[in-house]
C-alpha cells in the first residue's frame, strides 16, 4: 500500500518580494534538476530543523563577542584610571619629602611611649569571661 501524501500549497502574489523569489526559484530549477516540492522541503528542513546557525545568527554571535571584549577593555581602562588617580593622590604627601635630604626620612629623637599607647581595659563582660581561657593558649 502506498504512503499517504499530505499536500500543502504555496501562494505567490504580484508583489516585488514574491516576484524576486519566483525568479530565484526558476533560476535554481534551471541549474539543478530539482522539483519545486523538493526545493521547498529542503528549504523548510534547513530553516526549521537545521542545527547549524544561519549567517544572521553567526553575525549576532560575533557582535555579542565583540561587545564582551569591549566591556573587558573598558573595565581594564577604568581600573587603570582608578589606579593612576590613586598614585596621583599618593604623590602629593610623598612629594613633600625631598629625596635629596636624608634627614627628612628619619627622626632624630625616638618616639616616646605615652599612656595612650598602652592597652586599655575592655569593659565587655563576654571578653572578660573569655580572657582567662585565652591565656591558656
Amino acid at each position: 500500500m502506498a504512503a499517504k501524501s499530505i499536500r500543502k500549497s504555496v501562494s505567490f502574489d504580484d508583489s516585488d518580494g514574491d516576484r524576486v523569489l519566483l525568479d530565484a526559484i526558476a533560476t535554481h530549477q534551471a541549474n539543478h534538476q530539482q522539483s519545486f516540492s523538493d526545493l521547498c522541503k529542503q528549504a523548510l528542513h534547513q530553516y526549521l530543523l537545521s542545527r547549524e546557525p544561519t549567517p544572521s545568527v553567526m553575525l549576532f554571535m560575533e557582535l555579542q563577542h565583540q561587545i564582551a571584549q569591549l566591556g573587558v577593555r573598558i573595565a581594564a581602562l577604568e581600573d587603570n584610571t582608578s589606579i593612576s588617580s590613586a598614585f596621583h593622590q599618593a604623590d602629593g604627601p610623598l612629594s613633600e619629602i625631598s629625596p635629596t635630604d636624608p634627614g627628612a626620612m628619619t627622626t632624630s629623637e625616638p618616639a616616646a611611649a605615652t599612656a595612650n599607647d598602652a592597652p586599655q581595659p575592655v569593659d565587655d563582660p563576654i571578653l572578660t569571661r573569655l580572657g582567662p581561657l585565652l591565656d591558656d593558649f
